[in-house]
C-alpha cells in the first residue's frame, strides 16, 4: 500500500507569520499536524526541559511549581460553547500518543473547567487523574468572558473549522473577525509573539475572514500547493513613526491524491480538496445563441457578478446569465445590488425591491427566478447563491 502524503507544516512555518490560514481537502493532516507541533510538542518540550533543570536542585518542588505558569501552552478555539465538551476533546487528541510522547508519564487527556489536562488513566476505577494543565479550550461566541484573563502561557491559538458549513443565516457570529481579534488581544497582550492558527476545509469562500481581511482576490488566484503572505497594517506605528504590519501566511494545501471513498456532490472536496460547489444549471447553447438586452452588477461580501438578461433568438424566452467580475463597476452598469450603503441611485439593496418607481424595470426583475438563471459554471452559482444576502424566488 502507497503512502499517503499528508500535510506538512514546515513550508508555512519557516514564514513565520502571525496569522496562519491553512485550507484544503478533510482529512489531510492539517489538524495532526498544527496539534502535535503548535500544541503538544512545544508543551512538552517546555516541561522537560524545566524538569532536567531542576533535577539536582534541594528546592526542585519548589522550582517546578514556579515554572509552571511558564510553560508553552495553547488555546483551543470552537465557534460555539456548545462545541467545547469532553467528549470532543477527547476525540481530539485521540490521535496523540501521549503515554509515547511523555514516556509514559501521562496517557490521555482531560478537560476541567475547560482548561485541557495531561492525565493518567485508572483502569480498575476507569477514571482518569488530572496532572498538569497543557492548555485551554474557548468559545469565539463568549470571547468577551476570557477579558481580564491571563493567558501569558499561551504560544499558540488553533482555531479549528473557522469555514462554517452551516446555512449563511446562523453561519458565523456577527462581527466574527473582530471577535477572533479580541480574543486574540486578550491571549497576546501586546507581546505579538502568539501564533494564530486557522484550519478549514475548502468548503466556501464566502467566509468573513476572506471579506474582512482583503483574501478573496488571492484566493480566486490560488491553486493547489500555493502558499501565499501578505502584510497587513494594524493602523499602528512604532517608534520611529513605520506602520506596524502584521504577516499573514494562507497555504492550500497539496491534494493528498487519495480517495475519502465519499460519493455525491460534494465528493471533490472530500476527495481532492477542490471548493465545494452544488451542481448548477448552465447554459446549454452557445453565448451567441442569444440577444444582449442589458447588465446589472452584484456585490455582497465583496463579490461581484454581472447578471445580464438575455433573449433567446430561437424561442423568444427570456433568461438571467451570470457570471464573475473582478474590477469596480464603471458607470456603464446603470444598476447595482449590492449590500453596501451608498449615497449612489443605482446601488439597490434586493433586486425584488426596488426603491426606484420604474414598473417596467420591477416587471423585468420579477423574472428573476430558480428556472430563468443560468451560471457561467458551478463554482460561480454556489458562490453567488451564497453571497447574496435575499433569496432567490423558484
Amino acid at each position: 500500500m502507497s503512502k499517503i502524503p499528508y500535510y506538512n507544516l514546515d513550508r508555512i512555518e519557516k514564514e513565520n507569520a502571525q496569522i496562519n490560514l491553512i485550507i484544503g481537502e478533510r482529512s489531510n493532516g492539517k489538524s495532526y499536524q498544527v496539534k502535535h507541533r503548535r500544541a503538544i510538542y512545544p508543551f512538552v518540550d517546555s516541561y522537560n526541559q524545566v524538569k532536567e533543570s531542576t533535577l539536582s536542585k534541594e528546592n526542585k518542588e519548589e522550582l517546578l511549581y514556579k515554572a509552571y505558569n511558564n510553560l508553552n501552552r495553547f488555546f483551543l478555539v470552537k465557534r460555539w460553547e456548545t462545541e467545547i465538551t469532553p467528549v470532543w476533546i477527547e476525540s481530539y487528541f485521540k490521535d496523540v500518543d501521549i503515554y509515547k510522547i511523555t514516556d509514559g508519564e501521562f496517557d490521555c487527556v482531560d478537560i476541567y473547567r475547560k482548561e485541557i489536562y495531561f492525565a493518567k488513566f485508572n483502569f480498575e476505577t476507569g477514571r482518569k487523574k488530572r496532572l498538569l494543565k497543557i492548555g485551554y479550550a474557548g468559545a469565539l461566541s463568549v470571547e468577551q468572558n476570557y477579558a481580564g484573563g491571563s493567558y501569558l502561557d499561551v504560544t499558540d491559538i488553533i482555531f479549528e473549522e473557522f469555514m462554517s458549513r452551516k446555512s449563511k443565516n446562523n453561519a458565523y457570529l456577527p462581527q466574527e473577525p473582530t471577535k477572533l481579534m479580541n480574543l486574540y488581544s486578550t491571549i497576546d497582550r501586546k507581546r505579538g509573539t502568539t501564533k494564530l492558527w486557522l484550519l478549514g476545509n475548502t468548503i466556501t469562500k464566502v467566509c468573513p475572514y476572506y471579506n474582512d481581511w482583503g483574501l478573496l482576490a488571492i484566493l480566486r488566484k490560488m491553486k493547489q500547493g500555493d502558499l501565499v503572505t501578505i502584510n497587513l497594517p494594524t493602523g499602528d506605528k512604532d517608534d520611529d513613526g513605520n506602520p506596524i504590519l502584521v504577516k499573514l501566511a494562507i497555504e492550500y494545501c497539496y491534494t493528498t491524491g487519495k480517495s475519502s471513498f465519499v460519493i455525491g456532490d460534494h465528493a471533490a472536496m472530500l476527495n481532492r480538496g477542490d471548493w465545494q460547489t452544488d451542481p448548477q444549471p448552465k447554459l446549454t447553447k452557445n453565448y451567441k445563441d442569444f440577444k444582449f438586452l442589458f447588465r446589472v452588477g452584484f456585490e455582497y461580501s465583496n463579490f461581484r457578478f454581472i447578471g445580464e438578461y438575455l433573449k433567446d433568438n430561437s424561442n423568444n424566452n427570456f433568461i438571467w446569465f451570470i457570471y464573475p467580475y473582478e474590477k469596480e463597476f464603471n458607470k456603464k452598469i446603470k444598476l447595482i445590488f449590492s449590500d453596501q450603503v451608498k449615497n449612489d441611485i443605482r446601488y439597490q439593496r434586493n433586486i425584488y425591491n426596488l426603491t426606484i418607481d420604474n414598473p417596467a424595470l420591477k416587471s423585468v426583475f420579477s423574472t428573476f427566478r430558480e428556472s430563468n438563471i443560468f451560471y457561467a459554471s458551478d463554482e460561480v452559482g454556489t458562490d453567488f447563491k451564497q453571497a447574496i444576502d435575499f433569496s432567490i424566488i423558484k
